[in-house]
């Protein structure tokens, strides 16, 4: 008896304070990524690629849950995340990324947002993604391109982690539907790298 109250309370006491542990505050932040088409034409242009985060305010989104104010953030660097899209996307189009290149990219995030609404028995996610591309050419020429979406879900009972992650997620997917999509940049790329 004594050694079960030496263990057993404590152990029992432990595993009822993991059964309050609060839900993570993290978005896990993994859209889908769309590679474009090869340009066969391209013959060694090397390209620089950074990122930068120019939001304000590193929340995703933030929740009234129970009266309490609750801040989601991402689970990686957003600037890290879509440096590694832009690489991956402009090395699907034929280029090679090096330090030094013949024109530099920077991406930027403007905007990733989740405005969460909730009521007794509805709730609203509206979603922005907002991120432009900076590209320089070593000859002073410059491009930007912005690219933006935005949506609104709504649904009964109450905005889980689950449907904000997949609201984020689904903007910033579209987002990148749009950079492969679009050949303004490897355009620009293609008309100043020499």
């Amino acid at each position: 008896m004594a050694l079960l109250k030496k263990f057993g309370f404590p152990l029992l006491a432990l595993f009822l304070l993991a059964g309050c542990a609060a839900p993570s505050n993290t978005i896990d932040v993994t859209p889908q990524i769309r590679l474009p088409q090869q340009d066969p034409s391209l013959m060694g242009v090397t390209i620089s690629i950074n990122g930068a985060d120019q939001r304000t305010d590193q929340a995703l989104a933030k929740v009234n849950r129970d009266g309490q104010l609750v801040t989601l953030t991402p689970s990686r660097d957003l600037r890290f995340l879509l440096q590694e899209v832009l690489e991956k996307q402009m090395t699907a189009r034929g280029y090679m990324v090096g330090p030094s290149g013949a024109v530099d990219l920077q991406i930027i995030v403007n905007k990733l947002y989740a405005d969460v609404t909730q009521g007794n028995v509805r709730y609203s996610i509206t979603t922005q993604a907002d991120v432009s591309i900076i590209a320089t050419a070593k000859n002073g020429n410059k491009q930007v391109k912005t690219y933006r979406q935005s949506s609104s879900i709504q649904g009964p009972f109450s905005a889980t982690n689950a449907k904000i992650t997949s609201a984020v997620n689904s903007a910033l997917t579209d987002v990148i539907s749009d950079m492969a999509d679009d050949t303004s940049i490897h355009e620009f790329i293609k008309q100043n790298a020499h």
